[in-house]
């Protein structure tokens, strides 16, 4: 389950800081990512914590 977290975190993560570095936008894209990487990681747990439920 850490792998879904830590995968679903850090990829719009890293994708905001490398958009902010190309765009310089700095801490646009980062936020951004980061709150997109919270949500997805929340759904991810949920659904493989309702599948190991079943």
């Amino acid at each position: 389950m850490g792998l879904y977290l830590a995968g679903a975190v850090l990829l719009p993560l890293l994708g905001g800081v490398l958009l902010d570095g190309v765009l310089h936008t700095a801490p646009t894209f980062v936020l951004i990512g980061l709150f997109v990487g919270l949500i997805a990681g929340g759904i991810a747990i949920w659904l493989k914590v309702r599948e190991l439920s079943r």
